[in-house]
């Protein structure tokens, strides 16, 4: 039986919109006229909520419909390009869902190569074009994306399928480039030469966009291969999307501190991290100072309590001799035996300074965080002018790196924790760790940052890199490749096997470790020859007075 050709533009368009991803429906006929297409908004279309434009005024979709939308397009051919362009333009971060448009007029091969090139310029990959005709020719015509630009036109049967007519173009790019760009920010991406001289990236961030590129079957292309040995910095990557330069950026970057209307130039977060400091390991206590605190003062407050308590009660003890000399000789026992066990523990086990736990302290102590201005920047208003002279600053990103590299213990770091572990695994090489990464509330300026890869606002790779760092977190790649780092710094002669704390030496007293010591010894000589002198002139006062 020969459908009519409003029931087989009905079948089609019920076809479509019965697919589970669809979850509404947008009609576009912004200059009204015939089209068959709007004769199948009064059937039946799945029950999904229908918008309806009769205007060439743009509207963002993206505030109230997603991407399981099914937009149906009818468009003159005269003034299609405007038209669609303005389409284009309403479908803001929705440029992958599914667009069937029907054209004016009868088939010309021409006209619809145009169409369809121009989708493809927009990244709109997943659309299908029919003409007022199809009733008769039954033929769709749509392109293959990857690797290039291919035309296809397909006839539309009883037994024709949402997946043959809309397939999942991301899911084989059949050998197409996926440019991208590495920010060189070490360890995700670390750029070095071979032993055979030949320049190459690693990096777990790399392991990634490989990883990418072969599930999708694609190659990547390194669009600043040989950069310039600098750091690329946030805005200069998201304007690299912003230009088509790149599909996707080997860069995470950390959403909530991208300008507010830019946000969406970055994915799904792929990494939720913390923003702390590390801090050099506070130094321990040398002899002088552990000598100092094998007596404390609680100590000499209570010898000079019992001091004060035998003087006094001196008098009333004479009956009590024997008790008395037994108590001063448990009493010696007792402090000589307190003394050699604080000072063997201190010896053995060295004390280190009261450790820093906040920007105050920080102040108060000799070390200053090493920082970039504009990570500076980015702090509270009230931290960088209360605590501004905790910080250090530079403009230059390699003089960052490079202290931070090699663990100058002269400053302290800002750090993500994720790349905290890079540090962490290079210190286990040590006898003992010459940094800590700081967790206090004082010292941690951002709390869980989502972090996520670059990507132009309506690139075709946004939802398919979506689910693929979905995949790498329930799968565990993303640590394993993560825990990686110090070996891949390693491989590329970023840093080295080695202990880095000086190795302990033991030393003989001298008199530089004895001064409190002596100090202390000279108190009590100055205060025993002044009290005898004193004695001495209230006795010669007496006599010279005769009493």
């Amino acid at each position: 039986v020969k459908m009519s050709q409003l029931s087989l533009h009905t079948d089609l368009v019920s076809r479509i919109s019965h697919c589970r991803e669809l979850n509404s429906i947008f009609f576009y006929a912004p200059l009204g006229g015939k089209c068959h297409l709007e004769g199948t908004l009064s059937t039946e279309h799945s029950g999904l909520p229908l918008v309806i434009w009769h205007s060439e005024m743009p509207v963002i979709l993206n505030g109230f419909l997603g991407e399981g939308t099914l937009v149906l397009a009818c468009l003159p051919a005269l003034r299609w390009r405007d038209l669609l362009s303005s389409l284009s333009r309403n479908l803001y971060y929705l440029r992958q869902v599914k667009i069937l448009i029907e054209l004016e007029g009868y088939r010309d091969y021409i006209l619809v190569r145009q169409v369809l090139e121009f989708c493809h310029s927009q990244d709109m990959i997943n659309v299908n074009v029919i003409f007022n005709d199809f009733a008769i020719t039954k033929e769709l015509y749509s392109f293959e994306a990857f690797p290039m630009f291919k035309m296809m036109n397909h006839s539309f049967a009883w037994n024709s399928q949402v997946s043959s007519l809309y397939p999942d173009k991301m899911s084989d790019l059949r050998g197409g480039q996926i440019r991208t760009m590495p920010d060189y920010s070490e360890p995700n991406t670390i750029f070095y030469e071979d032993k055979q001289g030949n320049r190459q990236i690693i990096g777990y961030l790399w392991d990634i966009m490989e990883a990418y590129a072969r599930k999708h079957n694609a190659r990547l292309h390194v669009v600043n291969k040989y950069a310039d040995g600098r750091t690329l910095n946030l805005i200069e990557l998201l304007d690299m999307g912003r230009s088509g330069v790149v599909d996707v950026a080997a860069s995470i970057q950390p959403i909530s501190l991208a300008p507010h209307d830019r946000y969406r130039e970055i994915s799904y977060p792929v990494d939720v991290t913390s923003w702390c400091t590390m801090l050099p390991v506070e130094r321990d206590l040398d002899v002088s100072e552990l000598l100092s605190r094998v007596m404390p003062y609680r100590t000499f407050g209570f010898m000079i309590l019992l001091w004060i308590c035998y003087g006094v009660l001196r008098g009333r003890w004479r009956q009590h001799q024997r008790v008395q000399q037994i108590g001063w000789l448990v009493l010696a026992t007792m402090l000589s035996s307190n003394y050699l066990g604080r000072l063997l523990t201190y010896l053995a086990y060295p004390s280190s300074v009261p450790p820093i736990d906040s920007l105050a302290d920080l102040i108060e102590s000799p070390v200053r965080i090493f920082s970039l201005r504009a990570e500076y920047s980015a702090l509270e208003f009230t931290k960088r002018t209360k605590y501004s002279a905790a910080f250090r600053l530079t403009y230059k990103a390699s003089d960052l790196i490079a202290k931070r590299n090699s663990l100058n213990t002269s400053f302290g770091y800002t750090v993500t924790n994720t790349k905290w572990k890079l540090f962490e695994e290079q210190q286990k090489h040590s006898t003992r760790p010459l940094f800590r990464y700081s967790r206090s509330q004082d010292l941690c300026f951002y709390e869980m940052i989502p972090f996520g890869f670059v990507v132009p606002e309506n690139s075709a790779h946004r939802a398919t890199i979506h689910h693929f760092s979905l995949q790498l977190r329930e799968s565990g790649l993303f640590d394993l490749w993560v825990s990686r780092g110090f070996s891949y710094m390693v491989r590329a002669g970023k840093m080295h096997f080695a202990d880095l704390r000086e190795p302990y030496r033991a030393n003989t007293l001298n008199i530089t470790d004895l001064r409190n010591v002596f100090v202390v010894f000279g108190v009590g000589v100055v205060v025993s020859v002044t009290l005898f002198v004193f004695e001495l002139i209230v006795n010669w006062i007496k006599l010279w007075l005769g009493f």
